[in-house]
């Protein structure tokens, strides 16, 4: 995990120039509509991977609070938005029993952890019927199997999607910073949810045409191939 936090505290400071563009507003519009419609102003919420604050500052008349594995990205988001922010990892979360009505994770944070054991925790955290929330970067994202297969060929494009790990890498000052990551599919999440015994309402897709037509088609077997997947869960 240290070379998470190292990796998140070197991008924080340049995190929402990076992650500014026509794509993340289009999947922002998807995240934001599922959040309208599944988010209640009574619940209790908390933000795994909050990032510089995004969501907790289009949920800021919410009762949330955000949790990062990042100090300088709590930081910002501090700032940001004032809400009340924790350092700490997904795999261990600082919070007792059935604390929380809603837990959202937005935007492939929990693509760094182990998976099985973020969402172990998440139902220890949630109370019963709470809403988990999150999305999660896509093995078959649609876009990236094509470039990889026009630049790395047939084999190599087959063997990573077997693998489900990659790299992601930015420079940042000059420096090149590279953090690992993993990738799962709409079949994965919905085993691994019923595993930890959580009802799927609905699974998800985001930037699968980078459209507006991504509104309407976000729920359909298209979602399939989006460069995020993802679900809405109801702890049983």
């Amino acid at each position: 995990m240290k070379k998470l936090m190292e990796y998140y505290d070197t991008l924080a400071k340049d995190y929402d120039k990076i992650y500014k563009n026509k794509n993340i507003e289009y999947m922002r519009i998807i995240e934001q509509e599922i959040l309208n419609n599944e988010v209640k102003k009574d619940y209790l919420i908390l933000d795994i991977g909050c990032g510089t604050g995004e969501q907790l500052d289009y949920l800021r008349d919410y009762n949330i609070v955000g949790l990062d594995i990042s100090l300088e990205m709590a930081k910002r988001a501090k700032n940001k938005t004032g809400k009340f922010l924790f350092v700490g990892n997904a795999e261990h979360l600082p919070f007792k029993n059935k604390s929380f009505n809603c837990v959202i994770s937005l935007f492939g944070a929990l693509n760094h952890v182990q998976i099985n054991r973020a969402f172990k925790e998440v139902r220890r955290i949630l109370t019963k019927n709470g809403v988990f929330i999150f999305s999660i970067a896509n093995v078959y994202n649609i876009g990236w199997i094509i470039r990889s297969l026009k630049k790395r060929g047939l084999i190599k494009t087959k063997r990573a999607i077997e693998h489900k790990k990659g790299d992601i890498v930015k420079y940042i000052d000059g420096k090149r910073i590279k953090v690992n990551t993993k990738f799962y599919s709409i079949k994965d999440v919905e085993n691994i949810l019923k595993k930890y015994n959580f009802y799927v309402k609905y699974t998800f897709g985001t930037n699968i045409t980078n459209s507006p037509l991504d509104r309407i088609i976000y729920k359909t077997f298209l979602k399939n191939f989006g460069v995020y997947v993802g679900a809405v869960a109801i702890k049983k």
